[in-house]
């Protein structure tokens, strides 16, 4: 057969009359999946970009709501301790401190009663930020909820309540549980160096409670030795007003949330930095929050796409077509604008579009259909003029508007060519009745002689398949052998085109396939989902015909 003058097909993706083995073999890897993860991040691209700015927002919100932070941290360096002489002729002992000593002064810093000595000596009970805080909406939600379940329910079963509620919450504690919560104290490594620090909205807060915190650890220190220098047996005065002096001067420090004035060496340990008030907050961190959150957003819109793409069993590419169907994708028709939505009863004369002036890329697309089946009914051997069945599994597909196109292509190429049409209405004959306007009319009319009505739109001969008479539809028979004497006195004059029913509706698209030589199914992007295809083809071929491929319809890609 010959369709028309083979020529130049364009992009190599849209005719592809044989399976490609490097194709297949291409589909693993992880370029593949690198591929996969791009095409499902294009065809989701809007969703990501939501996603994206979703999580942006949510990260500027935080940070736009989220109070600042301060935080000012004090450092001490334990020292090993060391013994002042009482006289002349004593001998001091060696110094001692090892790594669990420093395990043990850090749980000092963090003990209740030393924090309670700052908490007190800077007065920060009554404190704006200590104070009893506002329960947040989830709370109040919770509560309201609680409430109400505790009203539905029947007094016999009484809802056991809790005893505490914020009115008898000692203010006090509370401030001192928040003023905890928002210290810290830990060691630098595995060195004797131990970092005090304090987080709070008010940046000169955060110094003196830093500060106070160092002092009262060497105020705690110098008065256990002073106490213990009162309790000794050689009691020495110069001795106890030393440690007296330290005392003195480590008391007022942590009262003023300052350091000492004077150096407090009895405290077995040495301030080596002081609190300062922090120039800017520690927290929010606006940066990084928002980092994480385009990163988060980006990763999450590209996983949830994945998902997507993993669960859309609907035809995207050729790709995908040959992997879950194993049909060759024999073209890729671009979708036409304002068409998208053709009814699957549309007439097939206003489906032609090959002539007009923007159908470029489309009559592009049809002619490379064309060329493919020219190719793959030449590379069958075959001989003669095949009669090609194009088909989908549902209406609305778009089978109608490709097999009128491609017989307007083929009629300005010079030949004549016939179409049976499932969407085209009968027209009335010459003599103004509708007896053999249709395929179903010629198979129930009881003359010896075969000749139907073909009507013309635009140089294609066009024949209904079905009747004006609904009874007869129900009862006709389209293989009956009147059906295959009409098919073979069209294919004698001329190309054969047969545009099918929806196959998933009725077994008509069947019965009609075993009258062509070749069948192709036709998906919509986006729409037509691969079982579909499958179920399409399996159908096809328990009734003998041979599917040469599908055609991609209504590609935005």
């Amino acid at each position: 057969m010959m369709l028309g003058k083979p020529g130049v097909t364009g992009a190599p993706f849209r005719v592809m009359p044989l399976a490609d083995q490097r194709a297949q073999l291409a589909g693993d890897g992880p370029i593949a999946l690198l591929r996969m993860i791009g095409a499902a991040a294009a065809d989701h691209k809007i969703t990501i970009a939501v996603w994206l700015a979703l999580c942006l927002a949510a990260g500027f919100a935080y940070v736009r709501m989220t109070p600042p932070t301060y935080t000012a941290a004090a450092t001490l360096l334990l020292e090993p301790r060391r013994q002042v002489l009482s006289a002349t002729r004593e001998v001091a002992a060696p110094p001692s401190l090892d790594l669990n000593h420093a395990d043990s002064e850090l749980q000092v810093i963090r003990s209740e009663r030393l924090l309670r000595s700052v908490f007190d000596a800077l007065a920060l009970s009554g404190h704006p930020e200590f104070g009893l805080a506002e329960p947040g909406p989830l709370r109040a939600l919770s509560a309201r909820i609680s409430a109400m379940l505790a009203g539905a329910l029947p007094a016999a079963l009484p809802l056991q309540r809790p005893t505490g509620s914020p009115t008898q919450i000692d203010p006090r504690r509370s401030a001192f549980d928040n003023f905890v919560r928002r210290f810290s104290a830990r060691r630098v490594g595995q060195s004797y160096v131990l970092e005090i620090s304090y987080a709070s909205a008010d940046p000169e807060l955060t110094a003196r409670v830093a500060n106070a915190a160092a002092s009262a650890y060497l105020l705690q220190s110098v008065a256990f030795k002073a106490d213990s220098a009162r309790s000794g047996a050689e009691f020495l005065q110069g001795r106890l007003d030393a440690l007296a002096s330290q005392v003195e001067a480590a008391g007022i420090a942590v009262g003023s949330g300052a350091l000492p004035a004077r150096p407090i060496p009895d405290a077995d340990a040495r301030i080596i930095g002081a609190a300062q008030t922090p120039l800017g907050p520690s927290a929010p961190r606006a940066s990084l929050i928002m980092a994480f959150a385009g990163v988060f957003g980006l990763l999450g819109g590209l996983f949830v796409a994945a998902i997507a793409s993993a669960f859309n069993r609907r035809v995207r590419g050729p790709q995908d077509l040959q992997r879950e169907t194993g049909l060759s994708c024999i073209a890729v028709v671009p979708e036409v604008r304002g068409r998208r939505r053709l009814l699957p009863a549309a007439s097939p004369g206003e489906a032609m579009l090959m002539t007009r002036d923007r159908a470029g890329s489309f009559a592009t697309a049809i002619r490379d259909l064309a060329t493919a089946i020219e190719i793959g009914w030449g590379a069958s051997r075959s001989e003669g003029r095949p009669v090609v069945a194009i088909g989908s599994w549902q209406g609305g597909a778009g089978a109608t508007l490709l097999t009128m196109n491609l017989a307007q292509l083929l009629t300005h190429r010079g030949r004549r060519v016939s179409v049976f049409s499932a969407n085209a209405s009968p027209a009335p004959g010459n003599n103004g009745d509708y007896s053999l306007t249709s395929l179903a009319d010629v198979i129930a009319s009881n003359t010896k002689s075969v000749q139907a009505a073909f009507t013309t739109v635009n140089g294609v001969h066009l024949l209904p398949l079905h009747s004006t008479s609904t009874q007869l539809n129900r009862i006709v028979d389209f293989c009956d052998p009147r059906a295959a004497l009409v098919f073979a006195q069209a294919k004698q004059r001329g190309d054969v085109l047969i545009d099918l029913p929806s196959i998933g509706s009725s077994s008509e698209a069947m019965a009609l396939a075993t009258h062509a030589d070749i069948v192709i199914l036709v998906a919509a992007e986006g729409v037509t989902r691969f079982d579909e295809l499958n179920d399409a083809l399996v159908r096809l071929q328990r009734a003998g015909s041979r599917v040469m491929g599908a055609v991609i319809n209504r590609s935005r890609s």
